[in-house]
């Protein structure tokens, strides 16, 4: 990954804020997405390593969480994620709580390096993925040389229900203007995350079935999986 966030972007920025309802009542309150600020990098990580590997799908249905090479591997992976500035970040005003978060890269056509991972459940994850966006032939259908990615949408289990999810994805877009992205695109593997990115305006690129899936990769099967497809889904940054 040799993208690098301009250096007249002040960081950490706030792309977004919203209302939706407290915690503790059913009072609204306003909410804010922002950068990820540096002294919270570890943070996240654990937030990601207490909810997105046992609630994501894939992750949960290979039972990640007890390969502990995969674990390490993600993990390593969102460090080099959040050294890039633009993973995102929700808190409720007033509190400095995770509420949600974003692990966002940039994906570069003329980056060539090959990522590399040997855990056997995160290679099939990543595999899956992998598959999916060059399916969705996301450079040339739209035209572009880089783009936004992401690899682990997360909301904790106190903040689920007031479509945080969605508000995230939406920060995306202000994130993208800024700092010279014309789109943003990811692999979504779970139903709820395709819903809210749905309702924040991303487009259906490329869809497969996890029933089909596993006729391209024996390794594809993911016992008891209740989401039905894999999507890729975009959004132009106008």
């Amino acid at each position: 990954m040799t993208w690098k966030r301009p250096e007249h972007i002040p960081y950490p920025s706030v792309w977004h804020t919203f209302q939706a309802k407290d915690t503790e009542s059913d009072q609204v309150v306003t909410y804010r997405v922002q950068d990820l600020p540096e002294e919270r990098f570890e943070e996240a990580i654990a937030h990601m390593m207490e909810y997105f590997v046992y609630d994501e799908p894939t992750c949960r249905a290979k039972d990640i969480v007890n390969e502990q090479q995969s674990v390490d591997e993600i993990a390593d992976l969102w460090r080099e994620f959040v050294k890039l500035r633009l993973v995102l970040v929700c808190f409720k005003e007033g509190s400095d709580e995770i509420a949600g978060m974003n692990m966002l890269y940039v994906s570069q056509q003329s980056d060539k390096e090959e990522y590399q991972c040997k855990g056997s459940v995160w290679r099939c994850i990543y595999d899956l993925v992998d598959y999916t966006m060059k399916k969705a032939n996301v450079y040339e259908r739209y035209g572009v040389d880089k783009y936004l990615g992401a690899m682990g949408l997360s909301v904790a289990p106190n903040y689920r229900g007031r479509g945080i999810a969605t508000e995230i994805l939406r920060a995306r877009i202000p994130l993208c203007k800024a700092v010279g992205l014309p789109l943003t695109s990811t692999c979504f593997t779970a139903i709820g995350s395709q819903v809210a990115a749905a309702k924040a305006g991303y487009e259906e690129t490329y869809v497969v079935s996890y029933e089909d899936m596993a006729k391209v990769d024996e390794r594809f099967v993911f016992p008891n999986i209740t989401t039905k497809y894999v999507k890729c889904m975009s959004k132009r940054v106008e």
